[in-house]
């Protein structure tokens, strides 16, 4: 794509598309043009519309179980992969036809937009750092009441983000029988990913300590159905939701 920066001015302007969807559009395209060549090139050819008909993939393909008429890897839905690259590259191809040419503001515009986004961003991963941080400061002196017969593993409070093959668990917990439990603190919603990621913690305590009893806990203001699911296949690993209480004290 030689014209890459003004497509993204043409999705803005012309498409209505926000900085995440323009982000998303342009990252297709790429993985089209890994595999089927120059976009440029497919229109110069025909507009693009063989391309275009090779990504197409109907209802019957995928009930028949044909295969794919273009060479790029799939992951999940053969249909609705196919259908997002298609849009993407189709995007493209309008926009090559538009003979689109930008407003003298157009790329400061773009850029605030993009600055702004982006700040958003950074914002939001901030407030879920500083709320899973004060919940585990919070979890950290109530753990007698929240977890019966456990302590903060080791000396010193070593659990609290315990560190372990390069991974630090929020909190490790050992119980009185000397089995461990590994809490994941997630502030807002954790969805199956979050499984992985202890499963992984799992396994690393289990080699560790090959001795003792492993199982895991994740803690989430709350919890998505994906998670619910997962978790059957594993007995060790509990689900909790926590409440926050707020306390008003006089500033001195």
């Amino acid at each position: 794509m030689k014209k890459l920066e003004l497509f993204k001015i043409w999705l803005d302007e012309e498409n209505g598309s926000d900085f995440r969807t323009i982000q998303s559009r342009i990252s297709n395209c790429r993985t089209v043009e890994n595999y089927e060549g120059d976009l440029d090139e497919h229109f110069i050819k025909d507009n693009g519309l063989s391309l275009l008909d090779s990504l197409t993939y109907s209802t019957e393909d995928e009930r028949n179980q044909i295969a794919t008429n273009h060479k790029i890897p799939i992951n999940g839905n053969l249909r609705t992969g196919s259908a997002t690259l298609k849009q993407a590259v189709k995007l493209y191809m309008t926009f090559k036809n538009s003979n689109f040419t930008p407003s003298e503001n157009s790329n400061k515009s773009f850029d605030i937009k993009q600055s702004l986004e982006e700040e958003i961003d950074n914002i939001e991963v901030w407030n879920n750092f500083s709320y899973e941080r004060d919940l585990k400061n919070s979890m950290t002196t109530q753990i007698t009441e929240l977890f019966p017969e456990h302590k903060i593993f080791g000396e010193n409070n070593e659990g609290v983000e315990y560190l372990i093959e390069g991974k630090r668990i929020d909190i490790l917990l050992e119980k009185n029988d000397g089995s461990l439990l590994a809490v994941e603190l997630k502030s807002g919603t954790a969805n199956y990913k979050v499984f992985a990621q202890i499963s992984l913690y799992l396994g690393l305590l289990m080699d560790r300590f090959p001795e003792k009893e492993i199982k895991g806990c994740i803690v989430a203001g709350e919890i998505d159905n994906t998670l619910l699911i997962v978790t059957k296949t594993n007995k060790s690993i509990k689900l909790k939701t926590y409440k926050m209480k707020l306390e008003l004290h006089n500033a001195e």
